[in-house]
């Protein structure tokens, strides 16, 4: 019987995790490529819209604005309050209650004049019971829904059966609008309403700016860490993965703290999937899907210099929550949807698109736990030497500190922002710091998501908020 040699497999098994992950690597930076290209271009042949001219002519079509909540009584008064400050010429706030067990409703009651009335609607999308619908005495395009608990995916599509516009923009209950956010975000809809059916912007932290009743008036560092860290991964996404994904159409993630769609095409689609743990991507996809077997020219498409604020978690037992409940929405929109994959049918939908999500946020994190443990392995056996493990790791913390320098300086030229140049500094100094802790604390909870899935639980993980400190 042939002795195995381990020292040989070991060696294998780790230069295929190092292959694999320098091809991902290399496939965001060609991602990466293509946001520059495509933003450069957009800059140098993009039409010019006069949005004083749109508002003065009402060029802009009406839109509805979402705003679902649940025991959100810390910061759904200012939320609400920023959306009285977008400078869009007709626009109409409905808050969905759903359910919240703390005084999320007394609030808003309190803060807007809100009077209960017999509103008539079409049941379009089958939800939870409503159980009363509020207008505000103040302002005449808050609308308050308030409904039977049935999660995020059933109040927004509460809010879209009680909505009057063609489009609708669905946000965060702390999700606070810049001030031409809006007109931003409509504009490829405007450009060409025949073939956009969604249109995403880009997120940023709250987390320790200055707020005066709604409205953002500076941005500033936060000292938490996780906060700051967390920024740093949302550049990264929204400028070196959704900008280029969705020059190539192939964008499967609209954020639920800032979208905009089609309301007709998203009612032929029955509405965001009930009891979902990532229905904003479930709802892109099955968009995708829609446009695909109609065999009709779409695109889903993403705006790069427009931007809300919302609060990050602050905390990492908050933060393990969401990423569980991130990763498992994920594995769910892909898994639900695995008729797409490889299928010529769907086009870079199904050759790209849905292998790239699972070939780059399902396997790494387990390749990377099994290269951790070779590597001690190796160490304690005297397979590696030390110089080497640590050569690898200088390679791959330079590499990871690359792509967050260029994300985080394509964010502060593109979107602006009223940060130090200090801040911008100690932005990419805290990079260093990302591959310390916080990319493994992320691998783990990737990890976890994935045998949270496959184990059936399905849990919100109930975000925890600090009134934007």
């Amino acid at each position: 019987m042939p002795v195995i040699d381990w020292t040989f497999v070991l060696n294998v098994v780790f230069v295929f995790v190092v292959a694999y992950f320098f091809s991902i690597n290399t496939i965001y930076l060609s991602i990466l490529f293509i946001s520059i290209i495509s933003i450069n271009r957009r800059r140098r042949f993009g039409f010019s819209f006069d949005l004083d001219q749109a508002f003065k002519f009402r060029l802009l079509p009406p839109v509805s604005i979402i705003l679902p909540a649940y025991n959100e009584e810390k910061t759904i008064v200012e939320s609400v309050r920023s959306l009285l400050f977008v400078r869009y010429p007709s626009y109409e706030v409905l808050v969905v209650n759903d359910g919240s067990k703390d005084r999320t409703l007394d609030v808003l009651k309190e803060a807007f004049k809100l009077i209960k009335t017999d509103y008539v609607f079409r049941r379009s999308i089958n939800t939870e019971p409503v159980r009363g619908i509020y207008i505000s005495k103040e302002f005449k395009n808050i609308i308050v829904i308030d409904k039977e608990n049935g999660g995020k995916a059933d109040a927004l599509n509460a809010g879209i059966n009680v909505s009057h516009y063609p489009y609708f923009c669905a946000i965060d209950a702390d999700t606070i609008l810049g001030s031409d956010a809006l007109a931003k975000l409509i504009m490829p809809f405007v450009n060409d309403p025949e073939r956009t059916v969604a249109v995403g912007g880009v997120v940023k932290a709250a987390n320790g700016a200055e707020i005066q009743s709604g409205r953002l008036l500076r941005e500033r560092l936060t000292k938490n860490i996780l906060v700051i860290l967390q920024g740093i991964e949302y550049a990264r996404s929204f400028f070196m993965g959704r900008m280029g994904l969705s020059t190539i159409n192939c964008l499967l993630i609209i954020s639920g703290a800032f979208g905009l769609f089609k309301k007709e095409d998203v009612l032929r689609i029955e509405g965001y999937k009930r009891r979902s743990l990532g229905e904003d991507m479930m709802l892109v996809v099955k968009l995708h899907k829609l446009k695909r077997s109609e065999r009709k020219r779409y695109r889903v498409a993403f705006v790069h210099d427009t931007v809300c604020w919302t609060e990050l978690p602050s905390s990492i037992r908050v933060l393990k929550k969401q990423r569980l409940r991130w990763q498992m929405g994920l594995m769910e929109s892909l898994f639900e949807n695995r008729d797409v994959f490889f299928n010529p049918k769907y086009g870079s939908l199904g050759l790209f698109a849905f292998p790239f999500y699972f070939f780059s946020e399902i396997i790494p994190p387990f390749l990377e736990l099994i290269a951790y443990a070779i590597m001690v392995y190796g160490l304690i056996f005297k397979i590696f030497t030390p110089g080497s493990v640590l050569h690898f790791f200088l390679v791959s913390w330079v590499y990871s500190i690359l792509h967050s320098f260029i994300a985080i300086s394509m964010e502060h030229y593109i979107v602006g922002t009223t940060l130090r140049f200090s801040h911008f500094v100690l932005r990419i100094l805290a990079s260093f710091v990302e591959n310390l802790f916080y990319r493994q604390l992320n691998i783990f909870y990737r990890v976890g998501g994935v045998f949270k899935y496959y184990a059936k639980v399905k849990e919100w993980g109930e975000m925890e908020r600090s009134g934007y400190k």
